[in-house]
């Protein structure tokens, strides 16, 4: 009965007060009420025997309590009830975290809002959009409650549709999974009944043909799987990845390939982010200022709420007189996560200069005065407003 269900920390318990190895604390962070407990004992960092033990004892004992597996979030029903003006998290806020929690379930190409046919460069560009306004990040020190797991979850999906949908080799594999699943969705032909027709859905997907042809699917995903895990435990994160994501791919329904990708493709995006800005600020130091665009706005994929990364990409498409709308997203952004910051503040106020919005400069250049009073370049670019 457990299996088919999703445990959660019963109401009231305080996990801080348990006594737990290292291994049973790791095991019981991984219990967010929308785990599976048959997936739990393929993640839980223990064998799924102890994991079994643990989840059953802890059952027993109150800490636990079962949920139905599926139930639709919360959110999908009398989400008003959730708002909560006392959390550091606007309400318009709370809502569109509400509302995409709720469209979870939907295709990737969907959950990006990009149609199926989008190419890389706009599945690209709508991840970066969405990664702005969803990154767990981008609320850090800030108190918003249960919003945090929702955030983790929501951001969660919005990798693995990106990371699945821009890489081809695995795009053509979810793009054959779509295209099953809309055959199988297609309404009843003319004068036939709808049994009739469920039956003959069923009929197909017995045949033995198919059967063989799933059984290699699923096949292929576990050696995917247990390559990328292996790869995992090695710390090499980014063929890690590459491996779960496409164990996802050939078996899109396994959600235990879904919970671990989450924590892999981490790993792989801090390394890959890393390297990035590694790489931007090399270019700096060759003054080969359009290659270090280049690699801060990539880095910025992977770690979007980066201050600095932010306000490198700004002063550079300021600099290299480009799309100055670009310069002030990434300046705001700076002066957002960081706004007692004279250089950021400095900067915003010298993109509005360039664009001819002198009240907005004027506003951003005093707010760096205030913080600095004696910033010369600050009094200079005021003195140049006039």
């Amino acid at each position: 009965m457990e299996a088919a269900r999703v445990p959660r920390l019963a109401s009231g318990c305080d996990p801080v007060q348990l006594p737990l190895s290292p291994a049973e604390g790791y095991l019981l962070s991984r219990v967010d009420g929308r785990t599976p407990w048959a997936v739990l004992r393929e993640i839980g960092g223990l064998e799924p025997s102890e994991v079994e033990s643990c989840l059953r004892r802890w059952f027993e004992q109150g800490f636990l309590e079962l949920v139905e597996e599926g139930k639709p979030p919360a959110a999908a029903a009398g989400s008003e009830a959730l708002l909560d003006p006392s959390l550091d998290l606007p309400i318009k806020a709370q809502q569109q975290i509400l509302a995409l929690e709720a469209r979870l379930d939907r295709p990737y190409h969907e959950l990006l809002g990009v149609p199926r046919q989008a190419d890389a460069k706009a599945v690209k560009l709508a991840y970066f959009e969405l990664s702005k306004e969803f990154h767990p990040d981008r609320y850090f020190r800030r108190d918003i409650g249960p919003y945090a797991a929702r955030l983790e979850h929501i951001f969660k999906r919005i990798v693995e549709a990106y990371e699945l949908l821009s890489d081809p080799a695995t795009r053509v594999e979810v793009e054959r999974g779509l295209e099953e699943s809309r055959i199988e969705a297609a309404p009843a032909l003319p004068g036939m009944a709808e049994s009739a027709q469920a039956a003959r859905r069923a009929r197909a997907a017995l045949h033995p043909a198919n059967l063989r042809q799933l059984a290699q699917r699923k096949g292929k995903a576990k050696n995917f799987f247990e390559c990328g895990m292996a790869a995992f435990q090695a710390g090499r994160w980014a063929e890690a990845a590459a491996s779960v994501r496409l164990a996802i791919a050939f078996d899109p329904a396994n959600q235990a390939y879904k919970e671990s990708f989450g924590a892999v493709q981490r790993k792989a995006s801090e390394e890959r982010g890393n390297q990035l800005v590694h790489k931007a600020q090399h270019a700096l130091e060759l003054r080969d200022h359009q290659e270090a665009l280049r690699f801060y706005e990539e880095a910025l994929l992977h770690r979007p709420h980066d201050p600095e990364a932010n306000y490198e990409a700004a002063r550079l498409v300021l600099m290299l007189g480009e799309d100055l709308k670009r310069a002030k997203d990434y300046a705001a952004r700076a002066c957002e996560l960081v706004p007692e910051s004279v250089a950021y503040r400095r900067t915003l106020g010298q993109i509005y200069r360039a664009a001819g919005l002198v009240v907005n400069a004027r506003r951003e250049l005093e707010a760096a005065l205030r913080i600095d009073p004696k910033d010369g370049v600050a009094r200079a670019e005021l003195r140049a407003l006039g």
